[in-house]
């Protein structure tokens, strides 16, 4: 970028114009003797990427300073500009997702009626896409570690709240096996830390009292758990199970969820258009607490 400074002097007085750019030393140049005589002067300003200083002096023909003036101006080239538009956008998806929402794909149909996985005719050719759904990655906590991107552990993640019975989650599959490539699951919890989970001739119950489950594609066929009463939740665990009762691998046969594997709440289906929405809870309000109390007197 080019620029000029120009004005007027004494006849006979020299203007020294010093120019001073990251990662150069300075540049000195004095008036051009066709301005002298006639008490003016003007200069050619190339401004350099980055920072660049600037220093007018005043001086007589003996080299005496009268005064001197500086000033700075910084200039971004396109290059650089181009890099830094580029660093930033990256850095507030990274950012966006990490802490706020983040797109997934229902590759299943274990959370049908309510989510929709792909379907495919016998000889493989897709005739549904899976829904495309938002999830808040803010619902319940707040990730500094960027979902373990950044080596903060633990300490970077700060939980807002626990959820709810009837909340639609994505989370880290507890894999036994530390070498397995980790995948994403999305299920509904059904019990929270401490409760009483089980299943007798297609119904579910929570702390004895039975779910009303409107959201289920069909009753279950398999009563559990098979060998003890119930299934009591650990502290720091989720039960989870898809709402395709009889087609979900959940909390029923790989155990219960971590809470440190939690991603986020399920919250918008965007696409197919068809399906836009929002992703709906189911609140059991014969389980919250005034009611539980209030059925067992």
């Amino acid at each position: 970028m080019a620029g000029s400074v120009s004005g007027a002097v004494k006849s006979g007085v020299q203007v020294c114009y010093e120019q001073t750019y990251r990662p150069f030393s300075a540049l000195k140049t004095v008036t051009d003797k066709d301005y002298l005589n006639l008490g003016k002067f003007r200069f050619e300003l190339n401004l350099h990427s980055g920072m660049n200083s600037f220093l007018l002096k005043l001086v007589t023909p003996d080299g005496e300073v009268l005064d001197s003036k500086s000033f700075s101006l910084c200039f971004k080239g396109s290059f650089r500009e181009w890099n830094e538009t580029i660093f930033i956008a990256f850095f507030l998806a990274i950012l966006i997702r990490g802490l706020v929402v983040q797109a997934f794909w229902i590759p299943t149909g274990s959370m049908e009626p309510t989510l929709l996985g792909e379907e495919k005719t016998p000889d493989n050719k897709v005739v549904r896409s899976g829904d495309r759904i938002l999830v808040n990655r803010f619902a319940y906590t707040f990730d500094f570690s960027l979902d373990g991107r950044l080596p903060f552990g633990s300490s970077a993640r700060y939980w807002l709240k626990l959820p709810e019975r009837g909340d639609i989650v994505v989370f880290k599959f507890p894999d036994k096996d530390p070498t397995a490539a980790p995948k994403d699951y999305i299920k509904r919890v059904i019990g929270l830390p401490g409760d009483e989970v089980k299943i007798v001739d297609g119904i579910t119950y929570v702390n004895n009292v039975p779910l009303t489950e409107p959201y289920i594609k069909e009753k279950p066929v398999m009563d559990f758990p098979l060998d003890y009463p119930v299934e009591v939740v650990k502290p720091g665990y989720l039960f989870v199970m898809g709402d395709n009762r009889n087609n979900s691998f959940d909390s029923r046969f790989w155990g219960q969820m971590p809470l440190t594997n939690l991603k986020g709440q399920a919250i918008f289906s965007y696409l197919p258009v068809n399906r836009l929405g929002p992703i709906k809870s189911y609140t059991h309000e014969n389980l919250l607490p005034d009611k539980v109390s209030k059925a067992s007197q």
